[in-house]
């Protein structure tokens, strides 16, 4: 809509009897632009054009309205204002002088001009913003608002260096609009105190200022930077209540939008406070301005200024969108049909429906997708990312607050990542000892001394010490990090039982996994093998004697080397025969200093290692400075190795034990740390401890942990988009995950859940159902509403679920007859347990949160398993004794891991029919006439790759401080492959066409390729028909991920008696896809395998042949067998709380 009003002088603006001077202005913006810089000059920056100024002509910053500036201007000077003057004989005044002059003189020639309140960080500043406001003009060529600071001429531009065009300053070029400053701080992007006038002149009250000044100017009330006349303009940032934080954050986002309304703005004047504009007409008037006493009340400004009322319907109806919903129009991305949702603000949404129906496509490509991309536009250094950034398919999305995906993707790796760095719980614990800790000398146990600003001393022994900071709590940085183990706070150490693999038979015949079997080859393979031959010859040993019966100078030798007795061996390199006369090194010291030498993190010497706790820091981690400061008696590392709970319990009664001083020093540090304590708590993790590593975490867990830390922090105004948080949750603890989601909510945020979850659908106050199908058959909005109105519309999927809740059959259930032992399971929390597990059939291993479920199977019975079948050591063993073994063949576990190992893995590949594809290809006659064989088909080989992206269909943008991101390749369009190949067609498809089939449509395509029809009918079958063959499958969720390996299984053909060990295997399953999973459980059973399942989900519970159920509780509370039996029997086993729930 084309915004005519700001034509009009305002109050401020106007020139009055004036006016006759503006006769023979010139009729250009940048013309008028240096008349302005003629006319006025900036206080500040006197020095750059040789003169300096006294009090009276400081004081000339204070006149308020153009009239008071033009009066001045002529008593300084009278000739007509388009005579250039000195700089001696210049107004002066400030940035806000230059563009509150401009504007008067646009609007006089016919233009549209406001003035905009901000940020710069151009100039010399303390602050990284410093306080400034420009000038927008509306181009009516261009159809676009040009911002100008009208402040920066030719001297300044060279003396500030600025290399942009100031007369058209973009989004990244340095400015930021009061409303944008107040976004970023409220969203934590930004700190407050990065804004301001100056050091003193900083942080939340410079935000707010600019933030309401900008506002005003909107609205013809162009006053001085120090007019905080309003009870909202002169309150402090901590005393606003909410509903004034919201009116806030509603007028930073309409002063933020692109496209600025009047609409907007009129509805925004009538929820101001009743005594905002009162406060400033009454001091205006005060201040001798006549016409304030033309302005009655807020709607009398708008006849003022003549504000046009001429909306069309549809824009009535997105400004009413934009206020109370996310609106989306057009939605077209991945297999949406050009739908059209609206999502209601500050409530919560739940996007359901069945597995590849574009739940994700809607929530996660195209809302968050689209916030992202925005988000990215406001950057300066994200100018150019954002034009490459990929905008999401829709016509139309209105109303969209900033967004934050919180998913339920495994996490980082990375064992310095913790539940303490991922809360922020750490920082304020060393900021809690910085303030009160006390620091004791490690050898004396007496407190230390101050000796200087930077150091510490024992009074006693004189040892200096480094003084405490953060970072002497920090375990990631250099200070503070034990010099030993670099913070890890283990070292690697050879065990020498590991390398010996059988001890009842000889060497040759492979008693060690080191040296192999010998049998058969040369002597002299290599040096290691020579260095085994030599010591022997030596020592007259015979190698055919079993390992056990070996001398134990010889075994000395060949493990930890000969000092300094020198031996002669032989050995070949490069197809040579070499001679060598040196100590032999020693199998031990030869795989310690290759594992030294590895950066790989799958070092394959890790079978020969264990794990030492570190003998300098005992495993805590940290430098001796942080490990000899307490608080009444604990330390830094004993806090993080404490429970969430008992962390919880110190932090409260801790107060109790601090002198006042101490506790007016700590009062904030403890509410902060209780806050995020109290979040974990609350989501239900109470039994985990800060230090547990982000790698040990399950996927439900890390979700958990990432959104309490958002409950901890204080934003709002936000859009949060969750995957599936309930995952990793028994269903005793769903209403843990409702009512942080409705926290969320509370705190005046909107929140859309991808969720299939029964309770959590149950408790949102809306509902959009996606369906009805998957993939090309998906895509539309089905059902949208209330849960009632889900559940009596007839074409809901989900409806008709959750009013037919619990009708999976419990009967035709396999009675086990034969069972895997294991005794003595102490992994983590286990309490020494001995359980039995059923073969044959399908068996459930369930239990709340944090019981012990993943300690018994991936940490107990997977190693057992690894022992007895793949012969592999097991160092440090959870378990006393495993039989039963000899019933199956072979496991397979099917975890959440990503499949695939780099971002070139796809389904097509990871089920091995891509190579199949690429000969039918490479069959086609076009093909074989242009000399292409299969290679070329192939987007991993340079011979038929896109040379731009190297066949990955996206190229990387890499940015300093943030993620990096990727974008569709420029030149293949996304399609991976040169243009000669894409000339192929098989059936009349590209290979880049087969790649961007789904599971589904391929399966069709493919229905005369028996193995290729086969092996996608199994994707099919496990619920994963939607997927696309080329897609990434380091993207695929947990779920997804096990589903895909669980095909793959299947497709192998295998006459084994298998065991499969699946974790959670519904996630991401809605419950119809559950019913078509059980199914393919069921076969699997039928064939003779076995299937252990750990799983939350009680339609799987409920359809197993055998549960077994951890408990009672989590953590320490947890660790035993609390119910073994049937689905039946758990029924009324009054120790199972499983037993309740299905």
């Amino acid at each position: 809509m084309k915004i005519n009003n700001y034509k009009n002088q305002s109050i401020i603006t106007n020139p009055k009897k004036f006016e006759n001077k503006y006769q023979d202005l010139p009729k250009t913006p940048i013309e008028l632009l240096k008349v302005v810089q003629s006319l006025v000059i900036h206080g500040d920056q006197g020095k750059l054009y040789g003169i300096s100024f006294n009090k009276q002509q400081s004081d000339e910053e204070l006149l308020r309205t153009i009239p008071q500036m033009l009066k001045r201007i002529f008593e300084i000077n009278s000739n007509p204002l388009t005579i250039p003057r000195n700089p001696k004989q210049r107004l002066v005044g400030m940035c806000r002088d230059y563009s509150l002059l401009l504007v008067s003189l646009l609007r006089y020639r016919g233009f549209e001009a406001r003035m905009r309140a901000g940020f710069a960080n151009y100039f010399e500043s303390e602050l990284t913003y410093e306080d400034h406001w420009l000038v927008e003009y509306y181009d009516t060529l261009t159809k676009r608002w040009i911002r100008i600071d009208a402040q920066i001429d030719d001297i300044q531009k060279n003396y500030f260096q600025i290399n942009f065009d100031t007369h058209d300053v973009g989004k990244t070029d340095g400015f930021l609009t009061g409303s944008e400053a107040w976004i970023r701080c409220r969203q934590g992007h930004a700190h407050q105190d990065d804004f301001g006038y100056n050091k003193n002149w900083k942080g939340w009250h410079s935000v707010k200022g600019n933030l309401l000044h900008d506002f005003n100017n909107m609205i013809g009330l162009e006053l001085l930077p120090w007019d905080l006349w309003t009870e909202l303009s002169s309150k402090k940032y901590n005393q606003l209540t909410r509903a004034e934080k919201n009116l806030l954050d509603e007028m930073a986002e309409i002063l933020s939008s692109g496209n600025i309304k009047i609409e907007d703005l009129n509805l925004l004047i009538e929820k101001l406070p009743e005594d905002y504009l009162k406060s400033i007409f009454s001091q205006l008037k005060i201040l001798g301005i006549s016409e304030i006493k033309e302005l009655g009340n807020p709607l009398e400004l708008e006849k003022k200024f003549k504000f046009t009322k001429s909306i069309n319907k549809s824009i009535k109806n997105s400004l009413c969108h934009n206020k109370s919903s996310i609106y989306l129009k057009g939605g077209r991305q991945n297999n949406l049909k050009d739908v059209e949702v609206t999502i209601p603000k500050n409530q919560i949404t739940v996007i359901t429906g069945v597995s590849g129906s574009g739940k994700s496509s809607l929530a996660f490509d195209t809302i968050y997708e689209e916030g992202k991309r925005r988000y990215f536009e406001n950057l300066s250094n994200g100018a150019k990312l954002s034009e490459q950034l990929q905008k999401p398919e829709f016509d139309l999305l209105q109303g969209l607050t900033p967004t934050i995906a919180i998913e339920q993707k495994k996490g980082s790796q990375n064992p310095r990542s913790t539940v303490g760095t991922l809360t922020s719980i750490w920082d304020y614990l060393r900021m809690l000892f910085v303030s009160i800790g006390k620091s004791y000398c490690p050898y004396c146990k007496i407190p230390l001394e101050k000796k200087n600003n930077t150091k510490n001393y024992c009074p006693h022994c004189q040892t200096i010490f480094s003084k405490i900071n953060t970072s002497t709590f920090n375990a990631n940085s250099h200070t503070g990090a034990c010099h030993d183990c670099n913070g890890l706070g283990f070292t690697y150490q050879v065990n020498p039982q590991l390398i010996v693999k059988d001890p009842t038979i000889s060497i040759l015949d492979g008693a060690t996994y080191y040296f192999g079997k010998l049998k058969g080859k040369k002597p002299n393979g290599n040096w290691m093998v020579g260095e085994l031959y030599a010591i022997a010859k030596d020592k007259n040993i015979d190698l055919d004697i079993p390992w056990n019966e070996l001398p134990r100078d010889f075994i000395d030798a060949i493990l930890y080397g000969t000092d300094d007795k020198i031996y002669e061996f032989s050995f070949e390199s490069k197809g040579r025969e070499s001679k060598i006369r040196r100590p032999a090194s020693g199998a031990i010291n030869h795989i310690q200093r290759l594992f030294r030498e590895s950066s790989s993190e799958n070092n394959t010497l890790h079978q020969y290692m264990n794990k030492i706790p570190c003998n300098t820091c005992g495993g805590e981690l940290l430098c001796i400075e942080a490990r000899f400061t307490t608080i009444k008696g604990y330390r830094f590392p004993e806090l993080t190795k404490m429970t969430i709970e008992q962390l919880w319990n110190w932090l409260c009664e801790l107060p109790n034990q601090l002198q006042k001083n101490e506790l007016s020093l700590v009062n904030d540090i403890l509410t902060e740390l209780k806050i995020r304590v109290s979040y974990l708590l609350k989501v239900g993790l109470s039994y985990i401890s800060t230090d547990r590593t982000a790698p040990t975490l399950s996927g439900g867990e890390l979700q958990r942990v990432r959104l309490s830390s958002q409950l901890g922090s204080e934003l709002v105004g936000l859009t949060y988009i969750l995957d599936e948080p309930s995952i990793g949750l028994h269903p005793r603890d769903h209403n843990l995950i409702i009512k942080m989601i409705e926290e969320l909510r509370d705190k005046g945020n909107t929140v859309i859940v991808v969720e299939h979850d029964k309770d959590t659908i149950l408790s949102a106050d809306y509902i959009i159902d996606v369906g009805p199908s998957a993939g090309t058959k998906g895509g539309f909005i089905i059902a949208e509403g209330t849960t009632q109105e889900i559940i009596k519309n007839p074409n809901s999927i989900t409806g008709k679920y959750l009013s037919t809740y619990n009708k999976i059959s419990s009967q035709n259930k396999i009675i086990p007859s034969k069972w895997l032992s294991l005794k003595g399971c102490h992994a983590n929390n286990l309490k020494n347990i001995d359980v039995e597990i059923p073969l044959n059939c399908m068996c459930s291993i369930t239990g709340v949160s944090g019981s012990g479920k993943s300690s018994l199977v991936f940490h107990s019975l997977l190693p057992a398993l690894e022992e007895k079948l793949k012969q592999k050591s097991i160092p440090d063993k959870n378990y006393t004794e495993f039989t039963g073994f000899d019933a199956i063949d072979d496991f397979i576990l099917m975890d959440q891991t990503p499949i695939g190992k780099s971002s070139r893995s796809t389904p097509a590949t990871y089920i091995n029919i891509f190579d199949e594809i690429r000969s039918l290809f490479a069959e086609t006659p076009q093909a074989k006439q242009k000399l292409l064989d299969e290679s070329y088909f192939s987007f991993n080989s340079k011979k038929g790759q896109c040379p731009n992206c190297q066949g990955l269909g996206k190229t990387k943008i890499i940015l300093q401080y943030m993620a990096d991101q990727w974008v569709t390749c420029s030149e293949c369009q996304g399609k991976r492959y040169q243009k000669e190949i894409l000339s192929i067609q098989y059936k009349g498809k590209t290979i880049a066409d087969i790649l961007d089939m789904e599971v589904a449509e391929a399966k069709t395509f493919f229905s005369d390729c028996s193995d290729i029809y086969r092996k996608l009918s199994l994707l099919d079958e496990v619920g994963l028909g939607y997927l696309k063959l080329g897609q990434n499958t380091l993207g695929l969720s947990g779920g997804e991920s096990q589903r895909i390996k669980l095909a793959k299984e299947l497709g192998t053909k295998t006459k084994k008696r298998m065991l499969y060990i699946l974790d959670e295997p519904t996630t991401g399953l809605h419950f119809k896809d559950i019913e078509n999973l059980l199914i393919t459980f069921r076969k699997l059973v039928n064939e003779q395998h076995s299937l252990l399942i750990i799983e939350h989900n009680t339609e799987v519970i409920r359809a197993s042949d055998w549960i077994i159920d951890i408990g009672p509780d989590s953590g320490i509370n947890g660790g035993e067998i609390v119910a073994s039996g049937t689905p039946d029997e758990i029924k009324i086993n009054p120790n199972s709380i499983t037993g309740h729930f299905i």
